[in-house]
């Protein structure tokens, strides 16, 4: 990573350091329980989640609002994006994201976040059964990406973004919480492949507080990396530090195929070692298929969850505009 990339990157390092409070047992198994809000760790988009969520550097339409805000700056001029996601018992989860290009610098994203536990039982302490209720979770949040031209040059594009949310949560108690992301994203053009790299934190802030405490906020950072191996062939990595568990990786692939003018099929598939020793190794493992014709793409992930014994599947429609021939924003 060249100089002037890494500038940037070690700002956005040195300016997170007054903003998460890092305590001894972070970043550890010991910490596993000490956050809240981690329905925010939940993956967003079926082309990102079939990768292994290998996807920060790679991110590039209006779901870049979670993946990565600086991503934004790869939208042409419009892109919208929705995706269903069922879990095993009666958990689902929905999210949507807009995006649409202000000048040719920057790009700004809408989007929205919505789980539905299902039906619990409310019972006292003694046991006793007092009814039912359904768990809610709700998500707003608002971003912009920036491509920073005094970093940039005719061998790398440097881009960086930001991402605000409101968090509201509905547990018979309710409480809201408010954090941010922060990205950067480079794209190199030296040697024979392009590749890209990132660095994003996600989730900080100030956490939900049902009682007497405030929770924290389920901060993490993510490093990623992905270069086109050939025209049709995308290759991803990533590492990721979430402050309530040990470090993990992943890794991901994607191949495209041209099925007639205007149609691309895609194949993916990857593997994230968060829940190696908890599920086994099936759990992290992953695959998708994405169709797009025209402005249109459709996108779908399966996940198994190993010793649980159930699937995840998501399903994404996006809808993307190209850039137009006489605007001065090009994609390379």
């Amino acid at each position: 990573m060249r100089r002037q990339t890494i500038l940037p990157a070690l700002a956005l390092a040195v300016a997170l350091t007054p903003i998460v409070g890092v305590r001894a047992a972070d970043f550890t198994k010991d910490s596993i329980g000490t956050t809240g809000g981690d329905f925010l760790l939940m993956d967003l988009g079926a082309r990102g989640i079939a990768m292994g969520g290998a996807y920060s550097a790679v991110t590039n339409d209006a779901y870049s609002l979670y993946w990565n805000p600086a991503g934004l700056t790869r939208v042409p001029r419009f892109s919208a994006n929705f995706t269903y996601g069922k879990y095993f018992e009666d958990i689902n989860y929905q999210s949507g994201a807009v995006a649409k290009r202000i000048n040719d610098t920057g790009v700004f994203g809408a989007g929205f976040r919505y789980r539905d536990v299902g039906l619990v039982d409310n019972t006292d302490l003694s046991g006793n059964k007092l009814g039912e209720f359904r768990p809610r979770d709700y998500v707003a949040e608002i971003g912009w990406g920036q491509s920073v031209f005094d970093l940039s040059d005719s061998e790398v594009d440097v881009t960086m973004g930001g991402t605000v949310r409101w968090l509201h949560s509905d547990y018979l108690l309710q409480a809201d919480g408010y954090g941010g992301d922060l990205g950067i994203q480079s794209r190199f053009y030296t040697g024979p492949y392009t590749y890209d790299v990132s660095l994003v934190a996600q989730n900080m802030g100030i956490g939900q507080n049902f009682d007497r405490k405030r929770d924290t906020m389920p901060f993490r950072m993510r490093l990623g990396g992905a270069m086109w191996l050939t025209r049709n062939l995308l290759l991803s990595l990533e590492g990721i530090m979430p402050i309530n568990n040990v470090a993990h990786g992943a890794l991901g692939v994607e191949y495209t195929v041209e099925a007639g003018r205007g149609i691309k099929l895609a194949m993916r598939a990857g593997f994230n070692s968060l829940t190696l020793e908890s599920l086994n190794v099936e759990s992290g493992a992953s695959a998708g298929l994405g169709l797009s014709a025209a402005n249109f793409s459709f996108d779908y992930s399966f996940s198994p969850m190993g010793l649980l014994g159930d699937q995840v599947h998501r399903f994404t429609i996006s809808y993307n505009l190209p850039a137009k021939a006489s605007r001065r924003y090009r994609e390379r």
